[in-house]
């Protein structure tokens, strides 16, 4: 199992992106650079490559051939961001970071009614990453998701009009989160763990050149687990604001940290009609936050949380109890996205796409500067090249975010801030192979 999770963390490197920049929440899209030209409309069911597998296996069927792709999405994250709290009056500091976002798929045609395949893709995660010395260090520094699905599908196509198809996940999470603290020292969180979970779709094909499908991926809960690693704290300092004798490097120490994530489930909804040499999609999905992510909590066996939550000093720095909360009170949210492709000839297919994506954070005092979100609206242009058995594309989209206050109110230490500027760029490019 050490062996199959360095092979994931070497293959999909850092495999996130800020919440800021990308889908609502935490929440990812970038499995498919051919689906990113057009913005991710007609999610599953276009039948253009393979990321049928992560969007809705019932897609599965529209592949005339086997085969395999891999990809890669670059993703640059910029913003400004400015203190608004009175422990840093005026203080300023520019956000701008690139992320790598990989993705395999392959797939195997049993006979020309069922199919299988394989794929490795992230669904869901973040980053967001500051300077060590920026304003807001004690808040936080680095905070990292990675999700990273392993999926074996299958798709059965029932007759010409009707398919199914399910995807068994095996999911692998993993968090960091850094920050230095204001009563001196620096805290680093690192866990991870597995669960399983699952996906499944349904696709109706009215004509040759019309369809619908439907998908549900199933909601997750794991446990994971790691080290809670504290350095650099004063115990003398701790001690004489608690009023506790304290050795001077008690707090240096390992300890163990876990914590309890759960991510939602989504329902999408994607058509896709064809008429001579264009092609038109749209998607709209549904994701049940609020049933998965009100809070937050990390908790630890330090014996800093530990001074911590036994002292007055506790209130003042979010911990109570051994653990630290966030909470983020998230709503239910939508996407809508809506497509085009030009198929100018047998060897080149142009595309372009328009969406618009809600956050989950509909007020500042729940918006928090580890997780910044806000709505954002983008638009995505793209190409495919095809030989006989090869398929090469690229694509580019923009992504605007609204500007937006984190105030945090659940944690008393957190610093205030506003971003403004939000802005993303990505590019990307993907290789497929069919025999």
């Amino acid at each position: 199992m050490k062996k199959y999770q360095k092979f994931l963390a070497a293959f999909l490197a850092v495999c996130a992106i800020s919440s800021t920049a990308k889908a609502g929440g935490y929440q990812l899209n970038d499995y498919s650079v051919t689906g990113l030209g057009r913005a991710y409309a007609g999610a599953g069911i276009v039948g253009d490559d393979y990321s049928a597998i992560a969007f809705n296996p019932a897609g599965m069927t529209l592949a005339k051939k086997s085969g395999f792709q891999t990809g890669l999405t670059m993703v640059n994250l910029k913003a400004d961001v400015d203190s608004i709290d009175a422990k840093a009056p005026g203080a300023h500091k520019k956000m701008d970071f690139w992320t790598p976002i990989p993705q395999f798929f392959g797939q195997y045609n049993v006979n020309d009614k069922f199919s299988v395949g394989l794929g490795i893709y992230a669904p869901f995660g973040l980053k967001t990453q500051y300077d060590a010395d920026w304003f807001g260090k004690n808040t936080a520094i680095l905070s990292k998701l990675d999700v990273i699905d392993t999926n074996v599908a299958m798709a059965y196509k029932i007759n010409k009009k009707w398919s199914v198809g399910a995807g068994l996940v095996a999911r692998y999470i993993y968090g960091h989160m850094t920050n230095d603290l204001s009563v001196g020292g620096h805290s680093d969180f690192e866990l991870d763990g597995w669960t399983k979970t699952g996906l499944l779709g349904v696709m109706y094909e009215p004509t040759e050149n019309t369809r619908f499908g439907f998908s549900w991926r199933l909601r997750s809960t794991q446990q994971v687990k790691g080290d809670h690693k504290v350095s650099g704290t004063s115990g003398t300092v701790i001690g004489a604001l608690t009023g506790m004798p304290i050795p001077e490097n008690y707090f240096n120490e390992t300890a163990t940290g876990w914590a309890s994530p759960a991510l939602p489930e989504t329902f999408t909804l994607a058509a896709y009609h064809k008429y001579k040499n264009v092609g038109l999609s749209g998607t709209v999905r549904w994701t049940h936050w609020s049933q998965s992510f009100p809070e937050f909590s990390m908790i630890s066996d330090s014996r800093l949380f530990g001074a911590l939550s036994a002292s007055p000093l506790g209130a003042a720095y979010g911990v109570a109890n051994g653990q630290k909360t966030s909470l983020y009170n998230y709503d239910n949210t939508w996407t809508i996205t809506a497509g085009l492709d030009w198929y100018y000839n047998e060897n080149w297919t142009f595309r372009c796409g328009t969406g618009w994506d809600e956050s989950p954070t509909h007020n500042n005092i729940s918006r928090t500067i580890r997780i910044p979100d806000n709505d954002r609206f983008w638009t995505s242009v793209g190409a495919s090249y095809m030989t006989e058995n090869w398929q090469i594309d690229v694509a580019y989209a923009r992504m605007f975010g609204r500007s937006g206050i984190a105030l945090e109110t659940s944690d008393p230490s957190a610093m205030h801030v506003k971003y403004k500027k939000l802005r993303s760029n990505l590019v990307g490019l993907q290789v497929q192979y069919k025999f």
